[in-house]
């Protein structure tokens, strides 16, 4: 009988030191990524429905991290039309507090597509005609402290998109576009925010860093 019951409070002693050595799951930061604006001439042979795309694009690289928690898209929009802040304009460094404690976020990320642009070239390879069409797209965003209001990060990304088209003599047989489309200046687009998320001196390595050191 007593084995017995020795057996028993060994079984719970080792199921509550193993309870008490889980690791707890840390809380991530809480980051809000507001839609991006254009703040660039946009040359008539490129067409750009949507600047907001850029903002879609950083919040995936964010998500794909798993560094951060990012705020829900839809919930944002809801707040964004809701337009709790009182005006129409663009969320700052002035807003960013008030609108991160609405949306739970530790962390706004906000900024602007500052240049996109488009060059074609031609040439020719071992008799073949060649012609390209390059976009160029630049973006810059700052990461403002909700509890502070300062901005806490700023960093820029560039990407670049090309089309080309390959022509043989006398252009009897083409292959591939020269053409500037909406899926190359996408294209552009997202390799400026991967930049500016992951590039060597992108938000995520930079913000990660700074958390840690918070923390420490």
């Amino acid at each position: 009988m007593v084995r017995w019951v020795w057996g028993i409070l060994a079984v719970v002693w080792m199921c509550t030191g193993i309870a008490a050595a889980a690791p707890v799951p840390l809380k991530r930061p809480v980051v809000a990524v507001i839609p991006f604006t254009l703040k660039a001439a946009v040359p008539r042979d490129i067409t750009l429905e949507d600047a907001s795309i850029v903002s879609d694009y950083v919040y995936d690289a964010l998500v794909n991290s798993n560094e951060f928690d990012v705020v829900e898209r839809e919930h944002l929009k809801e707040i964004l039309n809701e337009q709790v802040l009182g005006h129409s304009g663009p969320v700052d460094e002035r807003t960013a507090s008030e609108f991160g404690r609405l949306v739970g976020a530790q962390y706004i990320i906000c900024g602007n597509i500052t240049g996109i642009a488009a060059r074609k070239s031609t040439g020719e390879i071992v008799g073949v005609g060649v012609s390209q069409s390059k976009v160029y797209a630049h973006v810059s965003a700052r990461c403002i402290e909700v509890e502070t209001g300062r901005v806490w990060l700023a960093g820029r990304g560039d990407g670049r998109a090309t089309n080309t088209q390959m022509n043989a003599p006398l252009r009897i047989i083409r292959i591939g576009t020269d053409r500037v489309d909406f899926e190359q200046v996408h294209k552009a687009l997202e390799d400026a925010a991967d930049s500016l998320v992951n590039g060597k001196e992108g938000f995520l390595k930079r913000m990660s860093n700074r958390v840690r050191r918070a923390e420490n």
